[in-house]
């Protein structure tokens, strides 16, 4: 008999979820995480009373009905959050013009082709044409053989006709004026690449989840990390931190369970929500791999990295919760200042503004973030780009810099030192064409009993990554003749 039903390697909000869904159903579940508290890039940390989300700022699917809501609620845990909806799906400010991205497909276009008018046609022909491409995505089996493949072309054109297109291949039949592209695209730093780069296929799922409306856990999305560690406690799982994974083994071709501390624990199921590469390579050896496999997982680029600026301030500030700052309408050029370490734009949150209880009375919490490059001199670079994400701050809500009463900043050694994510990648994989739907790794590897859950599995967002841990967590149960595995996902 083995120790456990299934060991969770790692407790970012992947493994946490695949844990608490297996424990649900009276799986022996232990969760091992190498850190001091448990959540991974949603794990909060505080100072002076001041509460930070490292990460998440909100989360689409959240509402009634919605995939966390219906999550949480099936696993017995959703009075244990809070949520608030957003005031809007974000704010533009690009030089002098300013752009309220409502919610809703009709609102969003609207906001957008009154800002041009004279490109209201084309604006309309890209995002009804997003809209056919979804509608057709989500009705494709999961699995097609060769002869229902050519089935499917014909049914779905609109969908094989992009899915392998960037998001400017497409938006640039419709939109001709360049300040006009980029506002209809100016999320994508939330997707770690710019429009010329950016998978269409991702963009446009990325994009219509979080139309239906976003939400701020109360209190923090600790608190859903908490909510998701209480449904593995009470339903008998176990969890340790401070705790480091040194190998995975395997017999044959089968996972036999972890070792840790000098100790051998095992179970026939292995979810690693770590980084692949660690995963495969370190914790795994690339040995106990098919050659094809190594090369799929070789042949994958990681995203960029993060710099966030933590900071408080006693100023009266008003506004839009979150707002994407840019110096300027060219994407490319933007993406590029992030590669060489300068500062050409940020997101920048105010979670105060819906949330009071984070902050000492009279205070705001504003975060700055933006893509950066690993490779670089941070003693140097840190206090540098700091002071210019205040400066872009200090834009979107003028005296903020006057009241200032506390700022932090986290480079990609930080995010690379808590997570061991290689490089400090923020998004896992790049979100490319070439690296976007059937071309990324799955949770299923060629180990039997061994998954993958996280951002390496599945295109990353806080929602897709839950979604990721349930799905590995399905999936087991499917294998081992569960006849019904919940709700659909």
């Amino acid at each position: 008999m083995t120790d456990y039903d299934a060991i969770i390697v790692g407790s970012g909000l992947g493994g946490l979820s695949a844990a608490a869904y297996l424990a649900k159903f009276g799986r022996r579940v232990l969760v091992v995480e190498r850190g001091a508290g448990f959540g991974g890039y949603a794990h909060a940390f505080r100072h002076d009373g001041r509460y930070f989300d490292p990460a998440i700022h909100v989360v689409p699917g959240a509402g009634p009905g919605g995939t966390i809501d219906v999550l949480l609620d099936y696993l017995g845990v959703r009075d244990q959050c809070e949520f608030v909806e957003s005031d809007l799906l974000y704010r533009v400010a690009m030089g002098a013009d300013r752009l309220d991205a409502p919610f809703g497909t009709e609102a969003f276009v609207e906001a957008h082709t009154s800002m041009f008018p004279g490109q209201a046609e084309g604006i309309r022909g890209f995002f009804q044409l997003c809209e056919r491409f979804l509608a057709e995505a989500h009705q494709l089996p999961l699995q097609l053989s060769v002869r229902e493949l050519g089935d499917a072309v014909d049914r779905f054109p609109t969908y094989f006709a992009h899915r392998k297109s960037t998001v400017d291949n497409v938006l640039s039949r419709f939109v001709s004026d360049p300040r006009c592209k980029a506002f209809c695209t100016a999320g994508w730093p939330y997707m770690g690449l710019p429009p010329s780069q950016l998978s269409f296929d991702l963009f446009a799922r990325f994009l219509f989840t979080q139309m239906h409306g976003l939400y701020h856990c109360v209190g923090g999305f600790q608190n859903l990390v908490d909510a998701f560690v209480t449904a593995i406690e009470k339903n008998g799982g176990t969890l340790l931190l401070n705790t480091h994974v040194d190998r995975i083994t395997i017999a044959g071709e089968q996972v036999t369970g972890v070792e840790f501390d000098g100790e051998r624990v095992t179970a026939p199921v292995v979810v690693s929500n770590a980084d692949a590469r660690q995963t495969l390579e370190d914790l795994v050896g690339v040995d106990h791999l098919p050659g094809t496999y190594v090369r799929r997982l070789h042949s994958l680029t990681p995203s960029m990295s993060m710099f966030t600026v933590y900071a408080a301030t006693t100023a009266e500030i008003t506004g839009a919760h979150e707002t994407f700052v840019f110096d300027s309408p060219d994407h490319d050029a933007t993406y590029a200042g992030f590669q060489a370490g300068k500062a050409p734009a940020t997101v920048v949150a105010a979670p105060t503004l819906l949330d009071s209880s984070l902050a000492p009375p009279r205070e705001h919490l504003v975060t700055s973030t933006a893509l950066a490059p690993y490779d670089a001199s941070w003693p140097e670079l840190k206090p540098v780009l700091q002071d210019r994400y205040l400066g872009l701050i200090e834009r979107v809500f003028p005296g903020f810099r006057d009241g200032l009463t506390y700022v932090q900043s986290a480079t990609p050694l930080t995010l690379e030192r808590y997570t061991l994510n290689h490089r400090g990648a923020a998004y896992g994989w790049e979100n490319t064409p070439a690296q976007a739907g059937s071309k990324r790794l799955t949770y299923r590897t060629p180990v039997a009993g061994l998954y993958l859950a996280g951002h390496w599995s599945q295109a990353a967002s806080a929602l897709r990554v839950i979604v990721s841990g349930s799905h590995a967590a399905q999936d087991i149960l499917r294998t081992a003749g569960e006849p019904d595995v919940g709700p659909v996902l």
